[in-house]
């Protein structure tokens, strides 16, 4: 019964991640193919995908690296690029209780989209609630890492520019926004979303406008708690 408890799991992951798909192997090619472009080994490329793995914070790595920023500069740059998670952590502790081994791992793997799935997908039971987290995170991190490795290997074999394929990663979470918004019943918290993120693009400078945004939102959010209990 194990076997084929763990092959329809499976089957479900897959088909919850399919947008991923869609989105990150692109995206990791361009990631990928840029990395080689810049002078670095296929495999460092790869490397970073397994251990970073952290689209924007690759991306914003190969930058540092051009213009030849510290390393302490670096990680503060990283850290506050990545401040959200802090926030996608709190809100994943219920549905990460009891899960465990696969804890420290599941922690590690939330992205933006892994985030967008793992608060959309129908509340699993219990029994197989830890195997369908870790088997979406997994295939997840592993649609990035599989796209980095073919961009890498195109990058050592084509010297040519690609433009434009870091929209996908846009099409991708505009599709998980879109799939989200069917499940909720309250569109306060969309609402103000868009709010704070077209404010704070207007006033604020493109590095602040993310971690500003969520910081603003979520304040807003526990402000108007009793307007969002049913969303």
């Amino acid at each position: 019964m194990a076997p084929m408890e763990n092959r329809y799991v499976f089957r479900q992951a897959a088909h919850y991640t399919l947008p991923a798909l869609m989105g990150y192997i692109p995206l990791g090619m361009a990631f990928g193919f840029a990395a080689v472009q810049a002078g670095h080994a296929w495999w460092y490329a790869v490397t970073m995908s397994i251990f970073v793995y952290s689209g924007a914070t690759q991306f914003f790595i190969l930058g540092l690296s051009a213009a030849g920023m510290s390393m302490a500069t670096a990680i503060v740059m990283a850290c506050l690029l990545n401040l959200r998670h802090s926030l996608y952590g709190l809100s994943l502790l219920t549905k990460f209780s009891g899960t465990r081994w696969a804890k420290p791992y599941l922690i590690f793997a939330i992205t933006d989209e892994t985030f967008a799935l793992l608060t959309t997908v129908e509340e699993p039971d219990p029994s197989t609630k830890t195997r369908l987290y870790v088997a979406i995170s997994l295939l997840d991190q592993l649609y990035w890492v599989a796209g980095t490795l073919i961009g890498a290997l195109l990058g050592t074999a084509v010297p040519v520019a690609i433009a434009g394929i870091e929209f996908s990663l846009t099409a991708l979470f505009v599709v998980l926004a879109i799939e989200s918004t069917e499940k909720i019943r309250s569109l306060v918290p969309l609402a103000v979303a868009l709010a704070t993120t077209v404010v704070g693009r207007l006033i604020l400078p493109s590095s602040a406008v993310l971690p500003v945004s969520i910081a603003v939102g979520t304040g807003m959010l526990v402000l108007l708690t009793r307007h969002t209990d049913h969303a």
